[in-house]
């Protein structure tokens, strides 16, 4: 399971994907769930902590798909 913390605005929110590969497949989409630019406070995989040298969710997209 992939959950992402990041901020949208002023305001934090938490959405979840079943794999890493659900979440890859939906950014791909022509309308994704989450902008390339939303700026991630933290994201786990399966339980643990991943650190990002890119901390947006185009940076966690190119990380995911290295």
């Amino acid at each position: 399971m992939l959950e992402i913390t990041y901020k949208n605005g002023n305001s934090s929110s938490k959405i979840s994907y079943n794999s890493v590969e659900d979440f890859v497949a939906n950014q791909r989409l022509e309308t994704p769930d989450l902008e390339d630019y939303y700026e991630i406070e933290s994201v786990t995989v399966d339980g643990k902590s991943l650190e990002l040298s890119d901390k947006t969710i185009l940076g966690l997209y190119k990380q995911l798909t290295k």
